[in-house]
């Protein structure tokens, strides 16, 4: 399954979002929280929350691929160390 990945930025605000090419389904659709220092909230817990999204972003992200894995739409991954026994060119 192909996807199309769309970014942008809503004011400073960076947001993502990954679509099936085929259907045209937003798969995901991700947006990094908006500082409200203008509200009053604390520094430290709008820091923990960005932190929490980016931390959502890579587990959506890895659900994704374990999907297509699942699905077998991914190449089997290589064996730990087959680079080291892949034949070199020139080398006999």
């Amino acid at each position: 399954m192909a996807y199309h990945i769309k970014t942008a930025f809503r004011g400073t605000n960076p947001i993502l979002q990954i679509c099936d090419i085929s259907s045209g389904s937003v798969r995901m659709a991700w947006e990094y929280p908006k500082d409200d220092l203008e509200r009053g909230e604390d520094p430290e817990l709008l820091a923990m929350r960005r932190e929490e999204a980016i931390h959502d972003l890579f587990r959506r992200l890895f659900l994704l691929t374990t999907e297509q894995y699942l699905k077998g739409e991914l190449e089997p991954m290589p064996r730990l160390g087959a680079w080291r026994r892949a034949p070199r060119p020139g080398v006999k």
